[in-house]
């Protein structure tokens, strides 16, 4: 057993050599072979020298993991003679090191032949290999990439169509954001000081005008939903609590003014709230009802002789929870509750009620909880409200849709009352279309970060070769390059959904609020598995703070079910799909039907013809008539049979609740290939908008890949009807790793066009 470390000085020079052979694992036998017959027979090489490299080359006693390291530990202590930036070979590494480079025994033509020899025989790569001694962080080295480096001609374009025309408003937001990212960043914070900060950031955003843009010019305001969208969107690079406190405060409260309220209350109001002199709050949700809006138990009773309204909590099961702002800062909120009049139930209203003076004290009958710590948006003051037989003025009430005459008497221009609660809640959509775009954008910061780790990060690679990113790997590039085709697919979604929303063309209220429910839930739920997978993929330094993953993963998740929960939002949905296909076949007469039925079966001849379910080919699975074709007959399919499915059901007696209940699932399933198929439209459809060759490129890979994938996420639906064969879906699944492989050398510049600030990659990825 060998026991002594000193290293004579003949053997100087071959240290490197022996040092990198043996580092990697145990050297084969034609390996050692071969070393020894080059040594042998170099007659330059001393005989004494020769027996001491053979000694270290002995297979059944190889140096020790000690000796190992002592060689390490002597090629380190010399690192301050190399020139890093130089591929040194083994023979003139070895010579620096022996530090004799006009030894006669070390520089010659034969020895160096001989070191060369052994080199290239057993697949040295000696810079590569070198760089595992020096470095103290393998992670980076020499080849290392600047973080937001150009180099495509798409990559600013890119950037420029992800900020939809809005570059400078998001500017101004990071120019105010900047300044404050150390206390942004920072984890020292308790639950108090956390929400003061947050409020201070919220009231300079108000100072900078960004809170109204959303409001009417005459309060100071842009008539800007898009304007506000995008500022909403710019703050979830930064802080999620920041993105909520500023919702709730300008969305939900000052929003619920804005669409429920009149001239009266917009003139007392809006101004006060558009700069936060009047910070308030939106309290919908109780503690038993939850999604369940139409049954809140909280009371509103008119009182004629004092034209007053009485609110009153009537359990502590009814008490409004969860509500963002009301733990510490608002002084009103925007209540909702059943209104009463003498005796008549006349449906849920909204109604204006102080619960704080501006001193911050709470208002008299008014009880308010704090929600305590909470998995994520500490920075946010949620809390609970208890109404103790409360008056407010009649003026209070936001009287858009409903009010009470000066007999008492109760009128709305919206005789159902169903219809009026549904229309109600439809003015509050911006909600649903605000919260979806921040969660993608948490998950682009995640997506940033995760994808610039992965580039950088070296681990593993062929015997003898050097240490390859991480990104190279199949299955990491499966991991994450699909989930950046859908961000990029949700954020078109979003984009074209808000200018929809916000557009002044006719379009159908209930539409857009379906799609709205149905989008939230695809994209919130996607936003969730990204940030998982994100976080995996960058393995244990994934599990420290430095790389914000705690904080997006508690922040976000909350998303999947506030602004209405995604399962319930699904449901509403697919019952929005169903009372559209009953109005369809209403609206049909004989010839109508039978062209329906028609189109049914030249589908079935068509799409479900053996030639087509059983090709392959890269043309035609890339074809986005296909793609748009394959969406399409899920959604149909999933929606004609389940129309089937009910109508049954009711037909043969079945309660049409109970009949509802027993296709769930089934209902989900379908809202879901509806959302599908509306986000790869909208996919196609930026595609087709743009003028520059390069952007359409990569975009269409994007899509194929976004698609594909969908496709093979849902395969067994495929493969059970028919609309694939077992060779079609193993064509995608190849198609799909193909595609992830190109999409891998794209991957640094599609997250750069995410436009995550630049401090924020850098703070993640230090080392050490």
């Amino acid at each position: 057993m060998k026991t002594s470390i000193s290293i004579p000085d003949s053997l100087l020079p071959f240290i490197p050599l022996l040092y990198i052979a043996w580092a990697d694992g145990v050297l084969e036998e034609h390996e050692i072979a071969y070393i020894k017959k080059q040594i042998d027979e170099n007659e330059t090489i001393k005989q004494a020298t020769k027996l001491m490299v053979y000694k270290w080359l002995e297979p059944d006693n190889p140096p020790s993991a000690r000796e190992l390291a002592y060689w390490k530990n002597y090629i380190k202590e010399h690192v301050n003679v190399l020139d890093m930036s130089e591929r040194l070979d083994m023979f003139s590494l070895g010579t620096v090191l022996a530090k004799k480079p006009d030894s006669e025994q070390w520089a010659n033509a034969e020895t160096e032949q001989s070191v060369r020899n052994i080199e290239k025989y057993i697949g040295i790569a000696s810079h590569e290999a070198i760089r595992s001694v020096y470095e103290t962080n393998p992670v980076y080295s020499d080849q290392s990439f600047t973080i937001n480096q150009p180099g495509k001609p798409y990559s600013n374009a890119l950037k420029v169509l992800l900020q939809h025309s809005n570059a400078d408003l998001k500017k101004q937001v990071q120019n105010i954001l900047d300044c404050h990212k150390d206390a942004i960043e920072s984890y020292d914070d308790d639950l108090k000081t956390r929400k003061e900060k947050v409020m201070q950031w919220t009231q300079e955003l108000a100072d900078a005008g960004l809170g109204k843009l959303a409001y009417p010019a005459a309060y100071g305001g842009s008539d800007s939903m898009v304007q506000y969208a995008a500022v909403f969107e710019e703050l979830a690079k930064y802080d999620l609590s920041l993105t909520i406190k500023f919702g709730v405060h300008f969305g939900l409260f000052g929003g619920s003014v804005a669409s429920l309220g009149t001239k009266y209350h917009h003139d007392k109001f809006m101004e006060d709230i558009g700069n936060m002199t009047l910070p308030g709050c939106f309290a919908m949700t109780e503690m038993h009802h939850g999604s369940n809006v139409k049954a809140l138990q909280t009371t509103a009773i008119y009182q004629l002789e004092s034209n007053s309204f009485i609110i009153n909590t009537p359990t502590q099961n009814d008490r409004k929870t969860y509500i963002g702002n009301a733990g510490m800062h608002a002084q009103m909120a925007t209540v909702f509750a059943q209104l009463i009049v003498d005796g008549e139930e006349h449906g849920i209203h909204a109604f204006l009620v102080p619960i704080r003076d501006k001193n911050g004290n709470t208002m008299p009958g008014i009880t308010i909880g704090d929600n305590g710590h909470k998995m994520g948006l500490n920075g946010v003051d949620n809390g609970t409200l208890h109404f103790n037989s409360i008056s407010i003025p009649k003026e209070n009430l936001l009287n858009k849709f409903g009010d009470i005459d000066e007999d008492g008497q109760y009128f709305s221009p919206i005789s159902s009352s169903s219809r009026r609660f549904f229309t109600m809640l439809g003015t509050l959509v911006g909600g649903r279309l605000c919260v979806p775009i921040a969660g993608n954008t948490a998950a682009k910061k995640a997506l940033n970060i995760a994808v610039y780790f992965a580039l950088d990060r070296k681990q593993f690679g062929p015997p003898g070769k050097p240490e390859q990113s991480i990104m190279d790997y199949p299955t990491h590039q499966k991991k994450l390059i699909p989930l950046i085709a859908n961000a990029y697919a949700y954020d078109f979604a979003h984009d074209h959904l808000l200018k929809e929303y916000t557009s002044h063309t006719n379009h159908d209220a209930q539409q857009i609020e379906a799609l709205a429910a149905g989008l939230k839930a695809l994209s919130t739920w996607n936003t969730t598995a990204t940030i998982q997978t994100c976080r995996e993929a960058c393995g244990g330094k994934g599990y420290l703070s430095e790389m914000y993953f705690d904080l997006l993963k508690a922040d976000s998740d909350i998303f999947t079910t506030f602004e209405g929960d995604n399962t319930v939002l699904l449901q509403l949905t697919a019952k929005s799909r169903l009372t559209y296909f009953k109005k369809q076949f209403g609206k049909m007469d004989w010839w109508d039907t039978l062209k329906y039925i028609s189109s049914l079966a030249s589908t079935n001849l068509s799409e479900l013809n053996i030639l087509v379910t059983r090709d392959t080919s890269e043309e035609h699975l890339l074809d986005s008539e296909f793609q748009l074709a394959a969406f399409t007959y899920r959604e149909e399919y999933s929606l004609r049979s389940l129309a089937m499915r009910l109508s049954k059901k009711i037909k043969g007696g079945m309660d049409s609740y109970e009949a509802f209940l027993s296709v769930q699932v089934h209902l989900i399933d379908m809202a879901s290939a509806y959302i599908d198929r509306i986000v790869l439209e909208r996919f196609i459809a930026t595609i087709e908008e743009q003028k520059d060759d390069n952007i359409k490129e990569i975009l269409s890979s994007l899509k194929n890949l976004y698609t594909l994938h969908r496709i093979e996420e849902n395969k067994g639906w495929y493969l059970e009807h028919d609309y694939i064969s077992g060779s079609k879906s193993l064509a995608i699944n190849k198609l799909v790793q193909k595609l992830c492989k190109e999409l891998k050398e794209e991957s640094q510049f599609l997250v750069d066009a995410f436009d995550i600030p630049k401090h924020m990659t850098e703070t993640a990825l230090k080392f050490y």
